[in-house]
């Protein structure tokens, strides 16, 4: 069971992306992910990659984008937040991030990013006292901590690696 002050300390929309995190210990969650991810990586190939399950839906390969960079941005938040930042932080509308060139972006260099982004995510929270993460901070209009942030970043990692499995690649 998952601390409950981590989801007091995140808006009810981030609860069901901590609810795919099975436990407290956020590096060990960071690594389970990565792996998760990996995986789902070695799942996609150059006949997949850029399908779509649905007219309008992201192709398999905006989807891991989209994986990177919203940990980008949450990883953002929880660096400011860790460190004492009270400034408001503005929210994003995820379409405005899909990159329109994803087909020329090779899946392994899509894969060597998520890597280097994952990497400097997880030291922002090795890096951080227990103080820090439990800042509480302000990002789209709703409380956060980083902690929270870290679990909701796993989270969301999760449940798009499953929708890939799942809706994309049929697993």
């Amino acid at each position: 069971m998952k601390n409950p002050s981590i989801y007091t300390n995140a808006p009810k929309y981030a609860h069901y992306y901590i609810d795919q995190v099975e436990s407290n210990d956020l590096i060990t969650e960071f690594e389970k992910s990565k792996e998760l991810t990996l995986a789902t990586f070695k799942l996609i190939t150059s006949q997949n990659e850029n399908y779509s399950f649905a007219p309008g839906k992201w192709t398999v390969k905006q989807v891991m984008r989209h994986v990177v960079d919203m940990e980008r941005i949450f990883a953002i938040g929880a660096f400011r937040f860790s460190h004492f930042d009270n400034t408001e932080l503005p929210g994003v509308e995820e379409d405005d991030y899909v990159d329109e060139r994803i087909p020329e972006i090779s899946l392994s260099d899509l894969k060597d990013e998520y890597l280097a982004v994952r990497t400097a995510t997880v030291w922002i929270y090795r890096n951080s006292t227990d103080e820090m993460l439990d800042f509480k901070g302000i990002a789209n209009k709703q409380p956060y901590t980083a902690r929270s942030l870290g679990f909701a970043t796993i989270g969301h990692n999760i449940h798009h690696c499953n929708v890939i499995r799942e809706r994309y690649l049929g697993i």
